[in-house]
Parts: C-alpha cells; sequence; structure tokens
C-alpha cells in the first residue's frame, strides 16, 4: 500500500497566501472599518481557503485492490478492474483522469507528493489497454510543473507588498 499526499511545497504556499490575505483584511477593517468593500475584499479569500482545505484533506491510496482518493468535493475507491480508462492531461499543470465504468470520474493533479511514482504505480496496475498509449513516454517524460506555484509566490509576494505598505502608513 502506497500514500500520496498534497505536496508540502503546495500546502505552505498556500498557507501563506491565506494567512497574509486574512492580515490584509484585518488590515483594511482597523483602517477604512467592515463595510461592503470589506466584504467584496472577503469574498476573495473564499477560493484561496478552499484550494488549501483542498490540499490538506487530499489523500490518494493505492493498494492491491484498487485507488482510494480522498479530496474536497470528491472521494471514493475504485477497484482496478473498474477502471474503465486513464486520461492525462499537461499544460500549466498536469492532471489525471480516472473513469469507471459506471462512468464516475476522479482527477488528481500533480501538486500530490510524488506524483511520478503514482503514475508509476497506476501503469503497473491499470490494464494497458485502458491507458493512454503513450503512457509509458508519460511517465518518463513527466517533469512537475511550477506554473501554479510560481502563480501563488506571486500573489504572496503582491499581498506581502500591499500588507506591508497598509501597515506602515
Amino acid at each position: 500500500m502506497k500514500k500520496f499526499r498534497s505536496s508540502p511545497v503546495y500546502v505552505a504556499a498556500y498557507a501563506v497566501l491565506t494567512l497574509l490575505y486574512f492580515v490584509f483584511l484585518g488590515s483594511v477593517a482597523v483602517k477604512y472599518g467592515v463595510n461592503i468593500n470589506f466584504f467584496v475584499l472577503a469574498i476573495l479569500v473564499v477560493p484561496v481557503l478552499l484550494r488549501l482545505i483542498a490540499l490538506l484533506k487530499k489523500r490518494v491510496v493505492v493498494s492491491d485492490e484498487g485507488i482510494e482518493i480522498k479530496d474536497l468535493f470528491k472521494s471514493g475507491f475504485v477497484k482496478w478492474g473498474d477502471i474503465e480508462s486513464v486520461g492525462f492531461s499537461s499544460r500549466r499543470r498536469t492532471f489525471l483522469f480516472i473513469v469507471t465504468k459506471d462512468k464516475n470520474g476522479y482527477l488528481i493533479d500533480d501538486s500530490v507528493e510524488n506524483f511520478k511514482e503514482l503514475l508509476e504505480e497506476i501503469g503497473k496496475r491499470v490494464d494497458k489497454g485502458k491507458l493512454p498509449e503513450n503512457w509509458q513516454d508519460i511517465v518518463n517524460d513527466y517533469k512537475p510543473s511550477y506554473g501554479g506555484i510560481a502563480l501563488v509566490v506571486l500573489a504572496v509576494l503582491v499581498i506581502g507588498y500591499v500588507v506591508l505598505k497598509s501597515l506602515s502608513g
């Protein structure tokens, strides 16, 4: 049995972003009061907070019987024989799609630590006819995508700068 969780880099980046956003909201509330603008800004933190919670909850467990996927919005266990197809998409981020015989779908992104090892484990257990034809090339050529982290770090820098400016003057 192998367990995969969210990468600590992703969790840390989103945790810092969420914390800075709350500090920013606090400084806005102190400086300008709680008004309609405050609530508009507060709504913008919801997707970031949901992403952080999803990263904290995410878990993938691979066993001889099947794969268990736990996520914020969809969780389940799929026996290896119940997998209809496995898909793969790599653009700015990398996604793995698992579709079952009863047409349920599961999505795993590369924010999972040791994603390449997860791909290898799936490749060992799923019938080759249900994998993309170029599966071995996908696994061999996989490189982590850091575009999402880069954007989060940029957001941390921007919000950090805004927080520092708002607290200093």
